[in-house]
């Protein structure tokens, strides 16, 4: 599915191909948005037909204007403006195809069928098992969801797994530590802030005594060999742990499919380091430790200690073999900061070596850093604690704003905050792009006014406020000759972007695409409401009450496709 005006855009180049000789394709390339609304909707430059016919630009803008025929597309006329041709969209026609489109389509306007029978595989939010839920795994959390909605929006089978950070020497520090310390009432009462506070006294002592470093190996060596009773207490840990990331990601509204960490390619590294050895790529570096050299101005990728212990690049390779011989995706999205950009071109690189024809489809998905970001308790480390801490500011934001009259008392405040809370931290990232560090600042990111998440909440309880009022449901018969002004022009022409918008951000892995064109489309509509009444407007009501409702389910839709749940009242 196309954006409408992409569509009329294609008409256009069609009869100008067909009148001029210019290749439909060049003149789909050439049109502009003219600089202000009164001077069209599009714009026309003719300075490649004035150089190909050695003629006037103005005289051919002024001959085209008279000779096209734009009868049956969406165009009602064309005026010559010196070297340009400018279009302007035949209203009541485009508002009618608009915005029946958007009622008989509802929730799926904007959705596409071009991802059917294709499989994405989106890595994401990957915490460590027995350490909280550090706040640096939020941004990796909240941008792989929103492409994973976006891709299911456009009809793909998108395949959501969590790539544990479960393995390595650092669990060999836990149990290392709890095998010395054990303490099950604490290990039951906080089971991650006690492991938390094990790994962190024992890393302290094995930094001071070498001897704990080697017991730590020794023990993550007999976990890796798949001794039982060790695999027992890591699994138990393991699970204790998911239990509470899960009570974070119900709060963000996220599920996945799979939560396959590293531990889950324990079985399947050998055979990958077969392979390396058969082609005789794998080599014995330093301290005996085996590697693979895939690049002249890059460092080779290690894949073993001396000791026989396997390192991270070991398991992402294990891992992306794996999930392309069980998905057969037509994408896999790593979606993981800028600083492992390095990592990912090494892996990338040795699978390509490796031979594997699929390596183009595998995407490093980077963003930046949160940067600025503290909490009335100090500084930072804990997801848990910046959601408690934004529905806590959030609530008090709600309070003030029913004191001053702007949110109903009767409202149910946790909730609210809640919701409101989460919507901001949400969107205060999808505002900037992901691979731009992010600035943090509580007061600007829980404001009412301005590119926030509240306000673009705020807006979209203000519209069902109004359809409520209305007492009656929107219908698509009525007359579009009353959507004529140039505000209703604005917002008909920002809606019908919508679908346009979703693949951009799609093809950019780009929420903050979405997130953007929000802000646009909110403040087209509150022009709009500034400027015409809607209600008690005699004629003119059930056709703006129709474009109220359409302007809600695009806002709802996009507020979705970043995880956000739109709130019907505040």
């Amino acid at each position: 599915m196309q954006a409408m005006l992409r569509e009329a855009k294609a008409g256009l180049a069609k009869l100008l191909a067909d009148r001029t000789g210019l290749e439909k394709e060049r003149a789909l390339q050439l049109f502009e948005t003219p600089r202000r609304p009164e001077m069209g909707d599009l714009a026309f430059p003719c300075f490649d037909l004035g150089k190909a016919q050695k003629s006037s630009p103005a005289k051919i803008a002024g001959d085209l204007a008279r000779d096209l025929d734009l009868s049956g597309t969406l165009f009602s006329r064309a005026e010559p403006n010196g070297p340009y041709l400018n279009f302007f969209l035949d209203l009541p026609v485009f508002s009618g195809k608009l915005l029946r489109k958007i009622f008989l389509e509802k929730n799926q306007y904007g959705a596409a069928d071009s991802g059917k029978g294709k499989t994405v595989v989106i890595d994401y939010s990957s915490p460590n098992i027995a350490k909280p839920f550090h706040i640096g795994h939020l941004r990796s959390t909240i941008i792989g969801e929103s492409l994973a909605r976006i891709y299911q929006f456009l009809g793909y089978l998108p395949i959501r797994i969590n790539h544990l950070g479960d393995w390595g020497t650092q669990f060999g520090m836990v149990l290392s530590a709890w095998s010395k310390d054990r303490n099950e009432d604490e290990l039951k009462r906080q089971p991650i802030g006690y492991l938390l506070q094990l790994y962190i006294n024992y890393n302290k002592q094995a930094s001071e005594n070498p001897a704990y470093q080697e017991e730590a190996r020794g023990w993550f060596k007999k976990l890796e060999a798949g001794d039982p009773e060790t695999y027992q207490l890591w699994e138990r840990f393991r699970n204790l742990s998911l239990e509470e990331f899960k009570k974070v990601y119900g709060r963000l509204g996220i599920e996945f499919d799979y939560y396959w960490g590293e531990s889950f390619y324990n079985d399947k590294m050998g055979p990958a380091l077969d392979q390396l050895r058969d082609a005789r790529l794998l080599e014995t570096g330093e301290d005996n430790v085996e590697m693979v050299r895939v690049a002249e101005d890059l460092p080779p990728v290690l894949l073993r200690k001396s000791d026989g212990a396997t390192l991270y690049a070991t398991r992402d390779l294990a891992a992306a073999i794996y999930r392309f011989e069980k998905f057969e995706p037509e994408e896999i999205l790593y979606v993981v900061g800028r600083p492992q950009e390095l990592h990912f071109r090494q892996l990338f690189l040795l699978l390509k070596k490796m031979g594997y024809p699929w390596t183009d489809r595998l995407h490093h998905i980077k963003f930046g850093h949160i940067q600025g970001l503290s909490t009335r308790k100090g500084a930072v480390v804990f997801l848990e604690q910046v959601l408690d801490e934004a529905k806590d500011r959030a609530r008090e934001k709600i309070a003030e704003n029913i004191q001053a009259g702007k949110l109903s008392p009767g409202v149910d405040q946790d909730q609210l905050a809640e919701q409101i809370g989460i919507s901001a931290l949400l969107v205060n990232d999808f505002k900037n792009r992901r691979e731009r560090d992010l600035s943090f600042d509580w007061d600007q990111v829980l404001n009412f006014d301005g590119e926030t998440g509240p306000y673009l909440q705020y807006t979209h309880a203000r519209i069902f406020g109004i359809l409520r009022k209305a007492g009656k449901p929107p219908g698509p018969e009525v007359d579009f000759n009353f959507l004529s002004e140039p505000e209703t022009r604005e917002l008909l022409k920002k809606l019908s972007l919508f679908p346009e918008i979703v693949q951009l951000a799609r093809r950019e892995y780009e929420p903050f695409i979405i997130c953007n064109y929000l802000f646009e489309l909110t403040g087209a509509f509150n022009q709009f409401y500034n400027h015409h009444r809607v209600l008690g407007s005699g004629d003119s009501e059930a056709p703006r009450l129709l474009l109220v409702d359409s302007t809600r389910e695009v806002l709802a839709r996009g507020l979705t496709l970043l995880g956000v749940k739109p709130l019907e009242r505040m």
